[in-house]
């Protein structure tokens, strides 16, 4: 019996030999994944690596600049009232969130905000959650030292 070849198997081993994986030779040729796959098992090429995709937290990294402070500045994309925004999995994910989960290891709860001056700033270390704020508006306040000396409250 007669082993089956693909016509195309000789531009196969040439793009194989080249480095391409099956979905750069699949759209060069145009045939299938599968049949690039198959044609690259049957000539003994080892399967080609999988690259592992990037994390929120990657594509967090990738889209702020640090300026002045400690501050950051996102330079993604936004939703239509401004909002930083980037995408992940097929889905529009809230900056903030990703940035609180950073600096704490955990999901924040309720809304996230920038607890600098800067409305504007994603730095993770810069982001509280509404348990935060609520911590520090029930946190008895300590007075200055002139406040302390007058007896003021």
């Amino acid at each position: 019996m007669a082993i089956r070849t693909h016509y195309k198997e000789a531009d196969i081993r040439r793009l194989l030999e080249a480095g391409m994986n099956n979905t750069q030779i699949a759209r060069q040729l145009r045939i299938t994944r599968e049949t690039a796959a198959q044609v690259r098992e049957e000539l003994g090429y080892p399967p080609p690596p999988r690259s592992i995709p990037p994390t929120s937290r990657d594509k967090f990294t990738a889209a702020t600049v640090e300026v002045a402070g400690g501050h950051m500045v996102w330079t993604g994309e936004r939703t239509q009232d401004c909002a930083p925004v980037l995408s992940h999995s097929g889905t529009k994910l809230s900056v903030r969130p990703i940035a609180y989960e950073i600096q704490h290891g955990r999901k924040p709860v309720g809304r996230v905000k920038a607890a600098c001056v800067y409305a504007w700033c994603v730095a993770p270390e810069h982001q509280a959650d509404t348990v935060d704020r609520d911590r520090t508006r029930t946190q008895p306040r300590q007075l200055d030292a002139a406040a302390a000396l007058l007896g003021a409250n």
